[in-house]
């Protein structure tokens, strides 16, 4: 069988967990013996084509930069449908292709791609195919419970902070043009639905679907759980202030004897990765940890990474609450295991339903308790056996949640023993591409699916 992805972004270009979750898949499917083929979005400083583990890359496709900024967004909803449609074609005439999986927002030209006769797939990893903002925060404060129409969409944006990863700015928020445009992409997005098997990385996505009239397969993502597992945990050895060797040595031994004594010359380090914007919520995370006292075995130092729109608003936070936390640019995903490594608990506060939540699988496959928030797909993730979860948005409860991981090192490692035997079993590339060469059998019955 010979498989043609269709995605956005694809690495080193990355936007989300979508384009992570496909170079494993893809990886995945060439070592059974499937001919992949990857359709992404040419980017300055990249090889328009080349081979990638045995994944044949295509770099074609017109976009923006990023998913920020409304010239991006322009080019992105005006220029990628077209692309990928008259690259799709060119492609297929090219080689022999027996089934195209979009990922993400390529699926607006599956209407226009279904002539082909060739099976389309599409997996469902976010929102802008069933919420004209993408995040399905009602009127900017609630998860959303209905299906958008016109008139629900423009009351809801008016008082909403972000519209997708961008500043809902006056312009947007009472411009009928920017509205009608926004909401007829998101209607040609919705209908595309319809020409396409469906997966959902989550029974949740696979809910909204149903609400929107469509059915879907449930396959999570997929994670290279060996390169979390693989790295050697250094939280240990974080000492705040110099310290000369027997004093670490005393404290060591201490450590050993009593492994739930907390050790007051040793920061326990959270780690927040993910957007600096509203929904994501690292704003209700340095607010969670303005009040813990050192006297009290609260010492903490926190590390975000990311992007967007709030940090500046976050730095604020920082400076005028004395906070030992930090907030960094993104790192190379090669260069996550070892932030996973350093950290002792990995907070993941979001505020939107979240789709997926590949923050929580990775710190389980790195062995580290994670805390999040008990919306969207997040709850079937995070389980008590590997994490907690706390309320969207409530500082008090997500303060409780670390200074119980605080307080008890030991409960701490359960958790992340716990944690990683979960990763390995449901969300290794292993396991989750065997269900989807089920569901490609299933779709191309009269293919030979894998060797």
């Amino acid at each position: 069988m010979d498989v043609l992805f269709v995605s956005e972004y694809f690495p080193p270009k990355i936007m989300g967990g979508g384009e992570i979750n496909l170079f494993s898949i893809a990886a995945a499917l060439s070592k059974k013996g499937i001919g992949v083929t990857v359709l992404t979005s040419f980017h300055a400083g990249l090889k328009k084509e080349e081979e990638m583990e045995n994944i044949h890359v295509c770099r074609r496709l017109k976009t923006g930069t990023s998913p920020q900024g409304i010239l991006n967004n322009l080019k992105r909803s005006a220029a990628f449908p077209r692309s990928v449609g008259k690259e799709v074609t060119k492609i297929t005439k090219e080689q022999k292709i027996d089934l195209i999986h979009f990922i993400g927002t390529s699926i607006i030209a599956a209407e226009r791609l279904k002539g082909l006769g060739i099976p389309l797939v599409a997996t469902i990893e976010s929102f802008p195919t069933v919420c004209p903002k993408g995040d399905r925060i009602y009127h900017g404060k609630e998860e959303c419970k209905v299906v958008c129409s016109r008139s629900e969409f423009k009351r809801c944006q008016a008082h909403s902070d972000e519209i997708g990863k961008m500043k809902n700015k006056f312009y947007i928020k009472h411009n009928p043009l920017a509205l009608r445009y926004i909401y007829t992409y998101y209607e040609k997005l919705n209908r595309s639905l319809h020409y396409c098997t469906l997966i959902a990385i989550s029974n949740y996505v696979q809910q909204l679907l149903k609400q929107q009239g469509v059915e879907s397969t449930v396959i999570p993502n997929a994670l290279d759980v060996k390169i979390f597992a693989s790295i050697q945990s250094t939280s240990t050895q974080n000492d705040v202030g110099n310290h000369d060797d027997s004093t670490k040595n005393s404290t060591d031994t201490e450590n050993n004897t009593d492994r739930n004594k907390i050790d007051q010359n040793k920061k326990v380090r959270i780690l927040y990765l993910g957007s600096l914007t509203k929904y994501k919520g690292p704003q209700i995370l340095l607010k969670a940890i303005e009040r813990m006292d050192m006297k009290d075995g609260m010492n903490v130092r926190c590390d975000l990474y990311g992007e967007g729109i709030l940090r500046e608003e976050l730095q604020q936070m920082i400076n005028e609450n004395g906070l030992d936390a930090e907030i960094h640019p993104p790192v190379p995903y090669q260069e996550i295991p070892d932030l996973y490594a350093k950290a002792d608990i990995v907070v993941f506060p979001s505020l939107w339903p979240e789709p997926f939540g590949r923050i929580a699988i990775e710190a389980m496959a790195a062995g580290k308790p994670v805390i999040g928030s008990r919306v969207g797909a997040i709850p079937e993730l995070i389980a008590e056996e590997t994490g907690i979860l706390v309320a969207p948005g409530n500082s008090v409860e997500l303060r409780q949640a670390i200074q119980k991981l605080i307080t008890n090192p030991a409960r701490r490692e359960e958790l992340g023993k716990n944690g990683r035997k979960v990763a390995e079993n449901d969300y290794s590339a292993d396991s989750v591409i065997t269900k989807v060469l089920l569901f490609y059998e299933n779709i191309a019955p009269d293919k030979k699916v894998a060797q």
